[in-house]
């Protein structure tokens, strides 16, 4: 039991760890018709959200609010694809917290993961700024439409997850344990069925368009040897992810097979009691 305490509480530390470092990169975007979005700063003057999102947003009236209380008015739409989902935005002013973005070497199945953004329930209320865990199920291409545009299909490398998502969380950032962007939240079917569009997707298209990112306006970009490196305490820290990873499924399994052996003793202790009781039944028969 204190084994499994200390696990709850480490991971609930790095919840606070990931949320506190990142929170300040992560906005909501909406516009006079009130819709809610969500996104994140690439660089001091880029915002990146999703297609769906842009295609409707009123640019006069268009803003990004943050969680502290800044506001930043939406200059223009930068580049739209429509095919993966994803958008580019200008602000009119800077903001000084970015999100940088992963490695693709570094993203694997049954990682950790975590989605920051302002889902909103059946009645439109907003739960600002929340953040979900969950673990990584499948990375691969795939295909979906929208209800509302079922003759065009879109088509992305795409990150299956279960960092609960919900309307809202449009365009808010799925991040790694270490508060990297690895995929852009974009639609759901259900609590454990969420899908991001794989940080690829959006490389490609800020390289095509020389947005910089994982840096500052005016600073050297990093290269993408540099980005693979991982300092010690990120590797330790790595291992230290994958051991608790390791410890859950253990207890899982654990657990699973102690309610197998309770069941298989408690039946074997019911038929023990009807054989006895048929035996006794004979016993006066006789």
């Amino acid at each position: 039991m204190m084994l499994i305490s200390a696990v709850s509480f480490t991971q609930q530390q790095d919840r606070i760890e990931v949320y506190n470092k990142t929170i300040a990169s992560v906005g909501l975007i909406t516009d006079r018709t009130g819709a809610i979005a969500s996104g994140f700063f690439v660089n001091s003057k880029n915002f990146v959200t999703n297609h769906h999102v842009t295609d409707d947003l009123d640019l006069r009236t268009a803003k990004i609010e943050m969680e502290d209380n800044r506001v930043y008015k939406v200059k223009r739409i930068v580049k739209e694809v429509k095919m993966v989902d994803l958008a580019v935005l200008e602000i009119s002013s800077e903001c000084d917290d970015i999100l940088p973005l992963a490695d693709e070497s570094g993203i694997h199945n049954l990682d950790v993961v975590y989605s920051i953004g302002n889902p909103t329930d059946e009645n439109m209320n907003v739960d600002y700024f929340h953040l979900t865990k969950g673990r990584i199920k499948k990375i691969d291409d795939d295909s979906w439409f929208y209800d509302q545009d079922e003759n065009y299909t879109h088509e992305a490398f795409v990150i299956q997850h279960t960092a609960m998502i919900r309307p809202g969380n449009s365009g808010g950032p799925l991040l790694n344990s270490r508060g990297e962007v690895i995929g852009i939240n974009t639609f759901f079917y259900s609590d454990s069925l969420n899908y991001a569009i794989h940080v690829n997707e959006l490389k490609r298209i800020l390289d095509d368009n020389n947005i910089v990112y994982n840096k500052s306006i005016g600073e050297k970009k990093i290269t993408k040897h540099e980005s693979r490196k991982r300092t010690i305490r990120e590797r330790i820290e790595y291992t230290f992810e994958k051991q608790i990873a390791f410890i859950e499924m253990y207890f899982y399994i654990l657990i699973s097979f102690g309610a197998f052996y309770f069941a298989f003793v408690f039946l074997g202790i019911i038929v023990i009691i009807v054989y006895l009781s048929a035996v006794k039944s004979i016993k006066r028969y006789k």
